[in-house]
């Protein structure tokens, strides 16, 4: 599948390195592809190539957003049409308007897109180390798509994760809130932390 990752900060060059891993093509879409962030998401994702975010999504299968959410807007103005594409909302917002999701810009923002959200409610570091873990850490996706939603939790399955469905996309913004228990747990008990699901 070849993957086009907008970003190359510490969640997209994180997912980059994971997906990539497993098989995938994997292609950041970077305003400067030469920066050192860049750089550095490639040496640690080899096989990976970078260019312009419109040239990335070109022939992309799935395309994950993982920019600043103040940067959604401008990112999201250099794409071509994203019509029936699957994209995943990595992102998190911590400020701004608290009753919207950054999932909820994006829907508005690529009319069309099959919006899922995922990959947001753990830290980085969690996301490219999820095959290594003794107890796999859960990922919860929230969409309206049954199919994009199935995507995004066949990819997470792949990188180590117990993919859960977390619902519509209106919890998405419940999925961002997770965060910020996460970040609490973090504080005691390190980075790698997690959530996971007891059935019994």
């Amino acid at each position: 599948m070849r993957i086009a990752i907008i970003g190359a900060g510490n969640v997209g060059g994180a997912l980059g390195r994971a997906f990539s891993q497993v098989g995938h093509d994997v292609v950041f879409g970077v305003r400067d592809p030469d920066s050192d962030k860049t750089r550095a998401a490639l040496s640690t994702a080899p096989g990976t190539s970078a260019s312009s975010p419109s040239e990335a999504v070109a022939d992309a299968d799935v395309v994950v957003v993982a920019v600043r959410p103040d940067g959604i807007a401008e990112t999201v103005a250099e794409l071509p049409s994203l019509d029936a594409r699957v994209v995943i909302d990595a992102m998190n917002r911590f400020g701004g308007d608290r009753n919207r999701s950054t999932a909820d810009d994006l829907a508005d923002a690529l009319p069309g897109a099959r919006v899922v959200k995922a990959f947001n409610t753990t830290g980085f570091e969690n996301l490219s180390t999820g095959r290594d873990r003794k107890t796999p850490a859960a990922m919860f996706v929230a969409g309206d798509d049954v199919d994009a939603k199935d995507v995004a939790m066949r990819l997470a399955r792949e990188i180590g994760f117990d993919p859960h469905d977390g619902g519509p996309l209106a919890n998405a913004k419940v999925l961002e809130d997770m965060v910020k228990v996460w970040l609490a747990l973090s504080q005691q008990h390190g980075r790698r932390v997690a959530f996971a699901i007891s059935e019994s």
